[in-house]
């Protein structure tokens, strides 16, 4: 075997001049010993015996490493202690023939030598090399968890880019399921803004056009967050469209039957728990009203002409929870200059670094501020108003619609 073969079997990380000094270091060590307890020390055998007997023992030990390596526990350890016997008899033979060469027998006999040395060293290299492969195998150990955690860490980390990946999609199907572009009907101005806490929200609004003179303003919110909630808006989504989606239909007249439409089909499917708050109206054109029905919803705002607010109140049952729930219809006139606003919780639970919540009153202070300039302006600066509160951390989706009366 070549030498440049011969250590290609030692490990990669073994540095043979740290082990030398070590080496070194118990020979000084020995050496002190005998002087203690003898009052006399043979230092230069002493030292050469060290360094044959350490040498040899690694030289030996560490290419065999597979009659060992690999076998199950208790096999392991018996054929490691095996070899250590071996190769402690090897080592202090191979010690012994080198001080005998070098200096002589110390005693006068070789023979005498190697014997009375062998069961010390024997016993020492045994607890040398128990130490050794106690210390060897905690190593191992460690690095095989070090090396599934790395792969678990890799792992996780595939799984969130794919989760994170799945998420965007998500965000990217929901925005499709919320309405492009606001529908317009004489007499009324409409805008809508949309703020998830999350990638995905359980926010759901839409204006639908019933008729040339009607439009359908619906918002709700889906207990939870996240992809469930996400799930169920969509869920939820489909069914109002498939309940407006004619407008010879009586039922658009209703607010109230659609409500009782939806809660019986969300009681069907939906997973227990779960809810839906939901607030549907029906802006009329040539009525210049608004008949609307409130399923557990946000109380929406409406600010008059001039300057009074009212809250449209409606106290039936949240959608999803009893079949048997009934709901009515409400209708309140609208006459120009008034502004009507639907929002979900997100806004109106929207907290500062002191918990304090955005609330009805700062809304109206919003509206306020911006009613004489338009639809736009006021959803911009309501938007704007919580977003400054709650300096951006939005602890729920938030979702809002503005309609101004000509």
């Amino acid at each position: 075997m070549t030498k440049t073969s011969l250590f290609k079997r030692f490990p990669s990380d073994f540095n043979l001049l740290y082990y030398q000094l070590v080496l070194l270091a118990v020979a000084i060590c020995i050496c002190l010993l005998s002087w203690a307890l003898q009052g006399h020390s043979h230092p230069f055998p002493t030292i050469v015996y060290t360094f044959v007997a350490g040498n040899v023992t690694i030289a030996l030990i560490l290419p065999s490493r597979g009659v060992f390596e690999g076998r199950p526990l208790p096999w392991k350890i018996t054929a490691y202690l095996l070899l250590l016997l071996g190769v402690g008899v090897i080592a202090n033979i191979l010690a012994e023939l080198s001080i005998f060469l070098f200096f002589g027998s110390l005693s006068g006999s070789f023979l005498h030598d190697a014997l009375s040395d062998a069961p010390l060293v024997i016993i020492v290299t045994v607890i040398v090399g128990s130490v050794w492969f106690a210390f060897g195998q905690s190593r191992a150990d460690l690095e095989a968890r070090n090396r599934q955690l790395q792969s678990q860490v890799q792992l996780g980390l595939v799984e969130k880019q794919i989760h994170q990946t799945d998420l965007q999609e998500a965000h990217d199907i929901q925005v499709h399921l919320l309405p492009r572009e606001t529908p317009q009907i004489p007499g009324f101005q409409i805008a809508c803004a949309w703020q998830p806490a999350r990638s995905v929200s359980g926010d759901y609004f839409d204006v639908l056009e019933l008729g040339k003179d009607k439009l359908g303003l619906c918002i709700a919110d889906v207990s939870g967050k996240g992809m469930a909630a996400a799930l169920l808006m969509a869920n939820l989504q489909a069914s109002v469209k498939a309940f407006t989606q004619n407008g010879g239909n009586p039922a658009l007249e209703s607010p109230a039957e659609l409500c009782s439409k939806l809660n019986t089909a969300l009681c069907n499917n939906i997973a227990p728990g779960r809810f839906v708050t939901l607030f549907y109206g029906i802006l009329h054109s040539n009525a210049r009203s608004f008949r609307y029905e409130n399923a557990g919803h946000c109380l929406p705002l409406l600010v008059h002409a001039d300057g009074s607010i009212d809250f449209p109140a409606a106290y039936s049952g949240v959608l999803g929870l009893f079949s048997h729930w009934t709901y009515s219809d409400r209708e309140v006139p609208l006459v120009s200059g008034d502004v009507l606003l639907l929002v979900t919780d997100g806004v109106l639970e929207a907290a500062d670094d002191k918990e304090e919540e955005f609330g009805y009153q700062r809304l109206i202070a919003s509206v306020m501020a911006t009613r004489s300039q338009g639809v736009h302006a006021i959803r911009q600066r309501v938007l704007a108003d919580v977003t400054d509160f709650c300096s951006g951390h939005f602890q729920d989706d938030a979702s809002l619609i503005v309609v101004t009366v000509d």
